[in-house]
């Protein structure tokens, strides 16, 4: 009687068959899941971000208002886009002409801090350099350009345990958003730059003429059309 046996190469190895599905896995379900996270994010708000969560953990308190973008003054946009992003309107989420970060070398547009502040938070700086260019492209495809900036300004971390532009407003000029002046929008976008080293009613020289330099570059975007994605012509 013969026992017929199979020859070593005739086996498929199981480490490669653990290699093929981790492939699978990363090149397909992945992405997947991503998409449909971002697909249910343009309808839905989510009531935390992860740099909230974590805050959270760490501190118990926050200081949380969320605040559609139809009400968010126009004032306040407009100045996000003209000490931060110029070309919001017309780029794909990355540009070489955004501002650049504090730490960083390379330009950085609100796109990429919007999914900055919703997904990666405090990560570490160099998995952040990784994912937010593909994330902020993603962003670009399946929201609109309103939607990445509500996203934005809602989750950006405006001082300790204190979140979004509405929580930023109360607590630094006691007084709520939608009421705010294009001059007070203009003051708030420069005191969320150091919310902790100045009195915003008593401000120095130098950061009065900064608010002054916001209002005449708003009224540039608005003139040039880099705005009209966001608050129409």
């Amino acid at each position: 009687m013969k026992i017929s046996k199979k020859r070593p190469h005739d086996e498929k190895p199981v480490f490669w068959k653990r290699i093929a599905r981790l492939l699978l896995i990363i090149l397909i379900v992945i992405p997947l899941i991503l998409v449909l996270i971002l697909c249910s994010l343009s309808l839905i708000n989510p009531p935390f971000s992860f740099q909230i969560a974590k805050s959270f953990i760490s501190h118990g308190n926050i200081n949380h208002e969320w605040i559609d973008y139809e009400e968010l003054p126009d004032g306040l946009v407009l100045s996000h886009l003209a000490t931060q992003d110029e070309f919001f309107c017309t780029h794909w989420g990355f540009g070489l002409n955004s501002s650049r970060d504090s730490n960083r070398k390379k330009p950085t547009t609100l796109t990429q801090k919007a999914v900055r502040s919703l997904f990666l938070g405090s990560a570490d700086q160099n998995l952040r350099r990784v994912l937010e260019t593909p994330l902020g492209l993603l962003a670009e495809i399946f929201w609109s350009k309103k939607r990445i900036l509500e996203f934005y300004l809602n989750y950006v971390k405006t001082g300790t345990s204190i979140f979004g532009v509405a929580a930023a407003s109360q607590t630094i000029l006691d007084k709520n958003i939608e009421n705010l002046t294009l001059e007070e929008s203009a003051l708030l976008t420069v005191m969320l730059e150091a919310p902790n080293d100045f009195d915003p009613f008593d401000l120095p020289p130098e950061l009065k003429l900064r608010i002054e330099w916001i209002v005449e570059k708003i009224e540039a975007i608005k003139a040039d059309g880099k705005a009209d994605c966001l608050i129409g012509k």
